[in-house]
């Protein structure tokens, strides 16, 4: 089953897509060295649910089409750089400040497995610098570090190393016990200097500069993590986690600061969630996806209270239909992914629909879908204003890598 992965850590709007993307723990390794990498720059078209390439999604009832009508342009599009099959099916964070793609890229996919050797491709020259080899397989960039992060081998701890962005070495690895099903659900900023991270029924907040748990949280038995998010400002921190028996999705917050339970989630539409959920903070609440099956669903969620701030309609056409349509940002088929930034919420889907989202009601601002191919996996970066663009990682016919968008400017608050 893919996972979908949401890193928000620069300036621009960001997602990856890719098709059969997978990681696995492995052993360990070290490497280290540089090459260079061929940028591209090309402009390109897309398929839209409107029937001809390059256009708009037209608008629908209660979800406004602004990002376009039949027989309009569509979100112009770059692209930057490109990626290989090994390269696709790493964990990749994208610094628009630096100027730089972290990914931490399977040795080889013929095992399946690691290990996972840590680059950093320069956008501006393409050249590649390497890092060393980590048994595990996730990546993070948080509170000014990037974070190599997961459970080695059968589990029973997680692994924190701390990593330079500027030099990729090595600055601590930080080892904590957990209990639970093993499987990390991530790492965010905390306050002062500080990271919460993720794994089994185990929340811990560490020290970014001395590598010391500073707090640490222990879920009830029969839970599980599978997804953390800071909220903006700092305030809270909100953890989504897989319910054993019965089924079903449950989403948490914390005080930032100290761990504190503030909240915890209804189960209502959760109650079909098949593998846990997975989280993006924005301003007064919480963004919530889950699959159900092949299909799945996104919602809204009060900060506080961690009620529904928004119900989406049941009710679509052919077109957004999950099922015989490209769906929505409600509903969609295999996996979608979400991130906060510019004063939008910003999703996307394995469908190729790409939407900016008002983050206080829902609706929809503008949505355009960036291709028609199916079995794609999408991963939003980031996202910021000041850059007017939006960064994503495509494999379609012809091209897989990093491509720059533009959304309209309706998307930005």
């Amino acid at each position: 089953m893919s996972r979908t992965r949401v890193l928000a850590v620069g300036a621009v709007i960001g997602m990856v897509v890719c098709a059969g993307c997978g990681r696995a723990a492995g052993a360990a390794a070290t490497a280290a060295g540089s090459s260079t990498r061929t940028a591209v720059a090309a402009s390109g078209t897309r398929a839209s649910s409107a029937g001809g390439p390059g256009t708009g999604r037209p608008g629908t009832a209660g979800r406004p089409g602004t990002a376009g009508r039949p027989g309009t342009a569509g979100w112009p599009e770059r692209r930057v750089l490109r990626e290989n099959a090994t390269e696709l099916a790493g964990s990749q964070v994208l610094d628009q400040g630096a100027g730089a793609l972290y990914a931490l890229v399977p040795v080889t996919l013929a095992t399946g497995s690691g290990p996972y050797t840590l680059q950093a491709t320069d956008l501006r020259t393409g050249r590649v610098r390497r890092g060393a080899s980590y048994p595990v397989s996730e990546l993070a960039l948080a509170s000014g570090y990037l974070w190599v992060y997961g459970a080695p081998g059968r589990g029973g701890r997680l692994v924190l190393d701390e990593v330079s962005p500027g030099t990729l070495g090595t600055i601590r690895s930080v080892s904590v016990p957990v209990s639970g099903v093993p499987g990390p659900a991530g790492v965010t900023p905390g306050l002062a200097g500080s990271v919460w991270a993720g794994e089994g029924r185990v929340l811990v907040r560490v020290s970014a500069r001395a590598g010391a748990v500073l707090a640490r949280v222990t879920l009830p038995s029969g839970l599980s993590l599978t997804s953390l998010a800071a909220g903006p400002g700092g305030t809270y921190l909100y953890a989504a986690a897989q319910r054993l028996r019965p089924l079903g999705a449950v989403v948490q917050e914390y005080s930032v600061s100290t761990g504190r339970l503030v909240a915890q989630s209804g189960m209502g539409p959760l109650t079909w969630a098949i593998s846990g959920a997975w989280l993006t903070a924005v301003p007064g609440g919480i963004w919530v996806w889950f699959r159900t099956g092949m299909l799945g669903q996104s919602v809204l969620l009060r900060a506080g209270s961690l009620v529904l701030r928004s119900r989406p309609s049941e009710v679509f056409g052919g077109a957004d239909s999950p099922v015989t349509g490209n769906g929505t940002v409600y509903y969609w088929a295999m996996g979608s992914a979400a991130v906060y930034g510019g004063g939008a919420l910003w999703v996307t889907t394995d469908g190729g629909l790409v939407a900016c989202v008002n983050p206080a009601t829902g609706t929809v601002r503008a949505e355009e879908t960036v291709t028609a191919q199916e079995g794609q996996l999408a991963v939003m970066l980031t996202a910021d204003q000041g850059a007017d663009a939006a960064s994503v990682v495509v494999s379609v016919t012809g091209y897989a890598g990093l491509v720059t968008i533009r959304p309209p400017r309706t998307c930005w608050n």
